[in-house]
C-alpha cells in the first residue's frame, strides 16, 4: 500500500467518525426537540414548581408546629402551677384565719408577728409566680369569678361577706371566691 492510500484510508475513516458523530449529534438534537415537543421539559418545570410548592407548605408546617410546641409547653407550665398553687391556699387561708381570731390583748406578741411575717413571706412568693387575690367585697356577683354560697339581705347580686378569697394566675382564675350576695330585700 502506497502513502496516498494509507491518507485515503485515514482521511476515510476520520470522514466516517465525523459522519458518525454529526448522526449523534442530529439524533440528540432530535430527542431534545422531540421532548419539547413532547412537554416532558415543561413537565419537570412544573413538578419543580410543585415540589417548591410542597417545602414552602412544609416549612410553614413546620413553623406553626414549633409555635404550637412553645404555646402548649407555656399552657401546661401554667397548668401545674395552678395546680401545685391550690393546695398552698388552704394554708394561706388558715394563716388569714388565725390572725383575724387573735385576741387584741395579745395581738402583738412576736409570735403573732411570725405569723404574720410568714404569711406576708408567702404572699409574696405567690405573686412572684404571678398569682394574686381580687377583692370581691362590694362587687357585682360574676360567675367567672365567684362561686356563690348563699343569699342574704342586700342590694340584689351585690357581694356582702367573702368566705374564701379568690385567686388569678396570670389573669386566669384559678380558685373562684366563695361568697354570700344580697337577695334585693
Amino acid at each position: 500500500m502506497t502513502q496516498k492510500d494509507t491518507t485515503s484510508d485515514e482521511t476515510l475513516d476520520l470522514e466516517a467518525e465525523l459522519q458518525q458523530e454529526i448522526d449523534n449529534a442530529t439524533e440528540a438534537e432530535a430527542e431534545v426537540e422531540s421532548d419539547l415537543e413532547s412537554g416532558q421539559i415543561y413537565q419537570a418545570e412544573e413538578e419543580l414548581e410543585r415540589l417548591r410548592g410542597s417545602l414552602s407548605r412544609a416549612q410553614a408546617d413546620y413553623s406553626n408546629l414549633l409555635k404550637r410546641v412553645e404555646r402548649d409547653k407555656s399552657e401546661m407550665t401554667s397548668f401545674i402551677t395552678a395546680n401545685i398553687v391550690k393546695k398552698f391556699l388552704p394554708t394561706v387561708d388558715n394563716l388569714e384565719r388565725a390572725l383575724a381570731s387573735v385576741p387584741s390583748d395579745i395581738a402583738e406578741q412576736k409570735w403573732t408577728d411570725g405569723i404574720r411575717a410568714t404569711l406576708q413571706g408567702l404572699a409574696k412568693q405567690l405573686e412572684t409566680m404571678g398569682v394574686l387575690s381580687f377583692e370581691s367585697v362590694g362587687q357585682e356577683a360574676d360567675s367567672e369569678r365567684h362561686e356563690v354560697m348563699s343569699q342574704t339581705k342586700g342590694k340584689e347580686g351585690i357581694i356582702i361577706t367573702e368566705f374564701e378569697k379568690g385567686y388569678t394566675l396570670h389573669d386566669r382564675v384559678i380558685r373562684h371566691a366563695k361568697v354570700i350576695v344580697g337577695s334585693g330585700e
